[in-house]
């Protein structure tokens, strides 16, 4: 006798059940298995794949044997994969292993309950990885099909079937809604994040790095990943002022810049000569693990928790390791103070593979020049007027890459230009520094904001001129725009010849979809400011506005218990008022009574099926045979004998072709 014979049949799980369960898995693992090894999410679809497979065919689902070997083998599959089962990653990655070797074995509901239980947990876990609100809402439609078989598993409130069961739990989250929004509002927050307490994830977070050379900001230049959104105060700058101050760099060994280490005693605050009028905003970032914070050059104030360097960084006190809000004022036109001679010297040094050719394009170059600032120009125009091209897909350079970049190749992006004309500047006896950020960004109108993507990375250069200090000059800039390869963006991006859809053809279709993810990136930034962002010192502004901030903590506690008791309460005489759910047949009846009421001719309270009716036949005998054929059928149905699906069917098409008039219309 095999085992699955000895389980009473009302135990025994539906195919229907076990389906909608193996789905309800395969849908919470597809967007973990972005964050998962590769081949740790090939094992979860390969048993995923099984199980669907045994639905159709049994004799494909293993025996215990079998399964044995499987878990071993989905164990050390995490091992291999991350050299541990514990922590954020190896152990979510051994959580999913598990829940889906679960699914081998479903042979009572007790295993199903098991499954939609760990369910639960597996999509929690999703939320140390993603915060998103597309998740959220994803994950949340997962919980809703979790309750819903739950539910019919238990048969709870009567619910037999899945749309029943799905009736119930729409119910049981709707009123759960305000519960929820109570308790976020007043539960006492926590100083940190709740996902980032004792985890440290290896995963990578995309961002800038502190150094440049060719080829390195190329990786970010096509990716659209989010890097921060700014909200201007008044009006915002045009494009073209959107320089995004980050990283400054002074050190150059041939190849690479890098920051170098500052002068001794290089301690004192950064400070203005002249500024503009400044502009407010409010800029939140996502995680780097970076010290430096993005301005708009330059910024004049430091946020809680920031301060500005001697070289205008805008620097937070500790790593930016979750998102990061700050208010800033910078201003857009500027003079700065001069630097001392140690920032200077610093600002002059050469690396030592500077070659002849460059030393007589800079001699050539000061010979037709009077001054320091003649001299840039006549650079800016070299690159203007020499077949310089801006390409995403620049050749390798040699080992002096600057050198191969001027006279050889000539293609490259913003750090090609600009590390090569920081370096003549250097040559020229002018002192340059390299400036890492990003230019420009998009304008949002459904939120009011401006998005900034990695994909506008950008490098520029700060040239030292006597009486304007420190000078913003962008190379890049300089370049013709019929030099300018918009086809190597799209080689980057994996298209090629076969591609026929001309967007150019579809400006509509193209506003479309802009708009569309326009208004998606508006929903993500409101999920962000008002439910991730919502913090400890939000909760205090809430208790000064309800006049609480002298209890303090003691105050949000005792809000909190009366806010939920009222709660509940509110939702509980919403219960007890909420009419007991009718058979089809009163459903029926109370059609016909509603129809009846419309004429004039209302049910009284006290009047049952048969009162009622005479009544209706003695005021308007001409709807006596519709209204008494109703009846004949209906009473005995609902006090007699059981309801038959033939009976609801037959009083369902009485009351669809009677359609009482008042007396005197027509």
């Amino acid at each position: 006798m095999h085992k699955t014979d000895l389980i009473p049949a009302a135990e025994r799980p539906e195919r229907h059940q076990i389906l909608w369960t193996t789905l309800l898995v395969a849908a919470a693992c597809a967007p973990f298995a972005r964050y998962l090894d590769g081949q740790v999410t090939a094992f979860l679809a390969l048993i995923l794949a099984i199980r669907l497979a045994a639905l159709r065919w049994p004799a494909v689902l293993p025996n215990r044997w079998i399964r044995a070997l499987l878990a071993f083998a989905g164990l050390g599959n995490c091992l291999a994969a991350y050299h541990t089962v514990t922590g954020q990653d190896g152990g979510s990655a051994l959580l999913a292993t598990m829940l889906v070797l679960k699914l081998l074995e479903l042979d009572t509901k007790r295993d199903l309950r098991l499954v939609l239980i760990l369910l639960g947990f597996l999509s929690v876990v999703q939320f140390l990885f993603d915060e998103s609100f597309l998740l959220t809402f994803y994950l949340g439609a997962i919980a809703l099909g979790l309750v819903t078989l739950l539910t019919e598993l238990n048969g709870g409130l009567g619910a037999a079937g899945l749309r029943p069961a799905l009736r119930v739990s729409t119910r049981l989250a709707l009123q759960a809604i305000p519960l929820t929004l109570v308790l976020f509002v007043l539960f006492p927050r926590l100083t940190a994040p709740l996902w980032s307490l004792g985890f440290d994830s290896s995963k990578g977070l995309t961002g800038m790095s502190d150094s440049m050379e060719p080829g390195n900001i190329s990786e970010l230049v096509v990716n659209g990943e989010l890097a921060f959104r700014a909200r201007f105060a008044d009006r915002r700058p045009e494009a073209n002022q959107l320089y995004w101050r980050g990283p400054v760099l002074w050190k150059m060994d041939g190849r690479r810049w890098t920051p170098g280490a500052p002068p001794s005693g290089w301690q004192q605050p950064a400070r203005l000569i002249e500024a503009s009028d400044p502009i407010e905003y409010e800029v939140v970032m996502e995680p780097t693990k970076q010290r430096w914070l993005f301005a708009l050059d330059m910024p004049v104030s430091e946020p809680e928790g920031a301060a500005i360097s001697p070289d205008y960084q805008l620097l937070s006190n500790q790593p930016v390791t979750a998102l990061k809000r700050y208010n800033a004022r910078s201003v857009l036109s500027y003079r700065t103070a001069e630097p001392d001679a140690r920032a200077r010297a610093l600002a002059l040094e050469l690396p030592e593979n500077v070659t002849p050719r460059m030393r007589a394009l800079v001699d050539g170059w000061r010979a037709q020049s009077r001054d320091d600032w003649t001299l840039v120009q006549r650079a800016l125009a070299h690159f203007n007027r020499e077949n310089f091209y801006y390409t995403l897909l620049p050749p390798k350079l040699g080992a002096n890459p600057a050198d191969a970049f001027l006279f050889e190749t000539r293609r490259g992006f913003c750090e090609h230009y600009a590390s090569s004309f920081a370096l003549l500047m250097r040559i020229a006896g002018i002192p340059s520094r390299i400036v890492l950020g990003y230019l420009g960004g998009e304008t949002n109108e459904f939120g009011g904001y401006t998005i900034v993507r990695q994909s506008d990375a950008h490098a520029w250069v700060e040239v030292l001129i006597a009486g304007r200090g420190w000078v913003r000059v962008d190379p890049t800039a300089a370049v013709d725009p019929s030099r300018i390869d918009n086809r190597s963006a799209t080689e980057l991006l994996g298209a090629g010849v076969s591609v026929r859809f001309d967007l150019g053809e579809a400006a509509a279709l193209v506003r479309w979809m802009r708009d569309l993810r326009l208004l998606g990136d508006t929903l993500e930034a409101t999920w962000q400011n008002w439910v991730l962002d919502f913090s400890a010192q939000d909760q205090r502004r809430l208790m000064d506005r309800l006049g609480l901030n002298a209890w303090r903590e003691y105050g949000l506690a005792v809000l909190m218990v009366l806010a939920v008791s009222l709660t509940l309460g509110g939702i509980l005489l919403v219960l007890m008022h909420e009419r007991t759910e009718r058979d089809p047949l009163e459903r029926l009846y109370a059609r016909l009574c509603r129809r009846l009421a419309g004429i004039g001719l209302p049910r009284l309270p006290h009047e049952g099926p048969g009162d009622y009716g005479r009544r209706i036949a003695a005021a308007r005998p001409d709807l006596a045979p519709d209204v008494g054929g109703f009846l004949a059928l209906y009473v005995p149905a609902r006090y007699g004998e059981r309801s038959t699906p033939e009976t609801q069917q037959r009083l369902s098409d009485l009351l669809r072709d009677f359609k009482p008039k008042a007396q005197g219309s027509r």
